[in-house]
């Protein structure tokens, strides 16, 4: 009987918790519910496009099987470029960043993004930024080339 009831309580929490990264707003039911059918609100969280790129990705979603109407794709393309526009550079903390950020924000692949997080669980922080040349399975140059956008 408890069982049921933890899993509950631990499924409303985590679905709270991955909603607190969608503002509250016009399109964000739409998005939730359009776009919630495939992947975590997390995903177009991190992502920070312009109204074109925007536009090509719901297109691109679409093409692969999203279904809405055509007022919930304006109401989600309106949303997601308002609350999730380009932003200036901001670096990203290369010890902190989920695998997800460090894709957005590098222009990594999510293989490599993943392989820095588990590397860093594995062997601690990065303390230097040659340091990430010992990751398995990462191109540096992409790294090498965007390290004004890395903090430690």
């Amino acid at each position: 009987m408890r069982l049921p009831i933890l899993l509950s309580l631990t499924a409303a929490f985590c679905a709270t918790a991955l909603l607190a990264d969608m503002p509250a707003g016009a399109g964000r039911d739409e998005t939730l519910k359009v776009c919630g059918k495939c992947h975590s609100p997390e995903q177009a969280a991190s992502l920070h496009q312009s109204r074109s790129a925007w536009e090509e990705t719901v297109s691109k979603m679409v093409g692969m099987g999203a279904e809405g109407t055509d007022d919930e794709y304006s109401a989600i393309l309106d949303y997601l470029t308002k609350n999730f526009g380009p932003e200036g550079t901001h670096p990203v903390s290369i010890n902190k960043a989920t695998a997800v950020e460090l894709e957005a924000a590098l222009g990594l692949s999510r293989t490599e993004s993943a392989a820095i997080v588990s590397y860093r669980a594995a062997k601690g922080d990065f303390k230097t930024f040659d340091d990430l040349k010992s990751v398995p399975g990462l191109d540096f140059k992409k790294i090498d080339d965007k390290k004004t956008k890395i903090t430690f």
